[in-house]
């Protein structure tokens, strides 16, 4: 066996390989260097400890929660609210302890972090759904049988039929399963947390040193105490900051800045702030980031926004609804719709100049504009009205009476 020797106050002592590899590997493997090394993972609560992630849920989770969802049915003049329908009142009040926004809330957020969300529907004896109850996604596996027959199995063992379960899904591969935004991009979000914890280190460990005093020859350790006392009483609290220090023995002061290539985590921490945007369809500008927007592009970004990140999500939760809390006799008689006006309305100036087109051309009434600005009617408000300056061709030529091809 190979044999190492160490010298220890003078007196030879000889270690066996055994013993060398086992102090090596307890280097190694203490904390000050697995700590450094240890590779990150991400799950999907803890995604949330990086802002951008938890900004893009909660502007997700929180838009969609505000958002009005009515109950419509068709009519002959076209659809008519029914706030007396029981299903209205369940979305509304979906358990005794939550409200509409609470399950909005619960099932963007599942969706948006394991990207699926569940909520179990109770029904009374006539099959109507009387009671909503929220799951987490872990308590729950969907089950896609041969036969083509989609089952929930819950934690406890329970299997549910496919109807006694909305399922607001994500993007999925399989059609059944939605897959997690975070186990998807873990390796994405690990740089975002390294750049985090490098920062950190970073700082902590003087990154923003401002300078160091040197001096030409070796001080004795009195001289050294004395000197170090004195730089302190001179440089340290507010009331000394900015005055000039007096230095002695040939001592001199040289400023240390961030090097540029340690600095460059910030970088890093703003790209990836932009990747997590982009992973989440949401426009930078909604999460703080505002170095491409402007006062012309903002606005519409905004409406992209609803209609390529937030409709995706209201469709999926409209046809889950409208298939699973309507009754057989009640599909497509009764819908729900959510209320997307306040969100694409834009502002007023854009808004009165498209309510005044719409309405001198007969397509709208007062008192549906007053509508959609959540004013009163008014009596006489419902008649619709075209501008007597416009007149077929025919009618200018041949005149009135004249009828002629």
């Amino acid at each position: 066996m190979k044999r190492f020797s160490f010298w220890r106050r003078k007196e030879r002592r000889d270690i066996s390989s055994a013993e060398f590899e086992a102090a090596v590997n307890k280097v190694i493997s203490a904390d000050t260097v697995t700590d450094a090394t240890r590779e990150v993972y991400i799950t999907e609560e803890g995604a949330l400890n990086l802002t951008a992630v938890w900004a893009c849920v909660r502007i997700l989770s929180e838009t969609v929660g505000t958002l009005p969802l009515h109950l419509y049915r068709r009519t002959e003049r076209g659809r008519e609210r029914q706030y007396g329908h029981p299903c209205h009142r369940l979305v509304q009040v979906p358990s005794s302890h939550a409200t509409r926004f609470d399950l909005m809330h619960h099932l963007m957020i599942s969706c948006a972090l394991w990207g699926n969300g569940y909520v179990r529907i109770f029904r009374d004896r006539q099959y109507r759904p009387e009671r909503l109850l929220f799951l987490h996604p872990a308590r729950v596996e969907p089950l896609l049988t041969d036969n083509d027959e989609l089952f929930y199995r819950l934690d406890t063992g329970e299997l549910l039929p496919n109807d006694d379960m909305i399922h607001l899904r994500g993007l999925s591969t399989n059609g059944y399963k939605g897959k997690s935004p975070i186990a998807v991009h873990r390796d994405n979000l690990q740089l975002s947390v390294s750049a985090q914890l490098y920062g950190k280190r970073f700082f902590d460990q003087g990154g923003n040193m401002s300078g160091v005093f040197k001096y030409p020859s070796t001080l004795k350790p009195e001289a050294y105490q004395r000197l170090k006392k004195d730089l302190l009483a001179q440089s340290v609290g507010l009331h000394n900051a900015h005055v000039p220090l007096l230095l002695e023995g040939g001592m001199t002061y040289e400023r240390i800045s961030i090097p540029p290539e340690d600095a460059q985590f910030i970088a890093t921490r703003k790209f990836q702030k932009t990747e997590i945007a982009t992973i989440y369809g949401i426009p930078p500008h909604m999460i703080a980031d505002l170095e491409r927007a402007t006062n012309n592009n903002i606005e519409h970004q905004g409406m992209e926004f609803v209609q390529y990140c937030l409709m995706p999500y209201l469709v999926r939760i409209e046809e889950e609804f409208n298939r699973k809390l309507l009754r057989e006799e009640e599909f497509g008689e009764y819908y729900f719709l959510f209320g997307l006006n306040g969100l694409l309305r834009g502002d007023a100036k854009t808004r009165s100049e498209y309510y005044k087109n719409m309405n001198i051309v007969g397509a709208i009434s007062a008192n549906e504009i007053r509508a959609l600005e959540d004013m009163n009617a008014y009596e006489g408000g419902d008649t619709y009205f075209v501008q007597m300056n416009m007149q077929t061709i025919k009618h200018a030529i041949y005149g009135e009476e004249d009828n002629a091809g």
